[in-house]
């Protein structure tokens, strides 16, 4: 029996754009994951094969465990805390943006400024909520959708390019990350149908695990153990949390890209239905982390405090100190499960 056909199908303009860039520039979130990165290099080596000159620019470096995806260092990164004039070049010269797993312009960073004011047309690719969509000239967002990966899966079929094992593997990581290896509420039946036409493709599942989930450094093992020793808990562990501060990852020499992942650790109590992890990013600056499961949602939480997300998986940006911050999202969470 044949991998299930998609599900989704890709608007015509938006593979008509496609194919006839020559110089697409992709660009994802910042912080980019493993649906991100994924998405970008596997969109990126099917327009190669349309014989365009694509670029990838982001503006914070790839992860370290997805950097296996990249062997040939296409993805750069922008200058901080302003892109360069470098950057700024490689804008200008793009006839297309492709923006990659998310619909909000803030979330690339210094780099919208840039893509905004360029004379080149904006796409958008993605699976989370679009607030204004009249900022694209053409987007594609599909929110049933597992993973931007399973989309950007239909888009390379869509222009008829064939799926070479390293597009699978690219995009097995974007939809297996994006969905907890298959354990989250969205690994749905169009998930499974997508992983087996990526396995087909080449895509090896327990490779890929392993170097995702197993290649941990002992720095970034030791910081997980401290944080997972410093989670409190409220409503009879109904609500389980922990912080992360500056001086924390300063100490285990761990940098920031490398901490995705941490929260759904804290999903492991049994009783919790609402677990969220608070960053620093800098003084009086956090980013934080919400999931939930069974009939919780936690989307209104992010969205509340100018965020957003999925219904059981979203975040958010607050400032203020630890006490406030963490006092504000604890209010939510409990009028949330009450």
């Amino acid at each position: 029996m044949s991998p299930s056909p998609p599900t989704f199908q890709p608007p015509p303009a938006l593979l008509e754009m496609l194919r006839k860039s020559r110089r697409p520039l992709l660009l994802s979130h910042i912080y980019p994951d493993g649906d991100g990165i994924g998405s970008e290099l596997a969109l990126y080596r099917a327009l190669e094969q349309l014989g365009a000159q694509p670029g990838i620019l982001n503006s914070h470096a790839t992860p370290e465990k997805f950097g296996f995806l990249d062997p040939e260092g296409v993805v750069q990164v922008a200058a901080r805390p302003q892109p360069s004039a470098q950057d700024q070049q490689r804008v200008a010269e793009a006839d297309l943006c492709v923006v990659l797993d998310t619909s909000d312009p803030e979330r690339l960073g210094a780099l919208w400024p840039l893509v905004e004011g360029g004379n080149a047309p904006i796409c958008v690719i993605d699976h989370h909520l679009c607030d204004d969509p009249s900022v694209f000239q053409a987007i594609w967002s599909e929110t049933a959708s597992p993973s931007t990966g399973s989309l950007v899966l239909d888009v390379i079929e869509g222009l008829g390019v064939a799926v070479t094992a390293p597009m699978a593997t690219a995009l097995f990581v974007a939809l297996a990350t994006d969905t907890g290896w298959f354990r989250f509420g969205n690994a749905s039946s169009d998930a499974y149908g997508c992983a087996a036409r990526l396995v087909a493709a080449g895509a090896d599942p327990e490779s890929l695990y392993t170097l995702v989930f197993e290649a941990s450094s002992i720095a970034r093992t030791r910081l997980l153990g401290e944080l997972l020793a410093n989670a409190q808990s409220v409503e009879d562990d109904r609500i389980v949390w922990s912080v992360l501060r500056r001086e924390m990852l300063d100490r285990h020499g761990v940098p920031y890209e490398e901490i995705d992942g941490f929260i759904d650790l804290l999903k492991g109590v049994r009783e919790a239905e609402i677990v969220f992890l608070a960053v620093e990013l800098s003084p009086g600056r956090y980013k934080v982390s919400l999931r939930s499961r069974g009939p919780v949602t936690i989307h209104s939480i992010a969205t509340g405090f100018g965020g957003g997300g999925h219904a059981q998986a979203a975040g958010c940006r607050l400032e203020g100190d630890e006490q406030e911050v963490l006092a504000q999202i604890l209010a939510a969470a409990r009028e949330t499960i009450t």
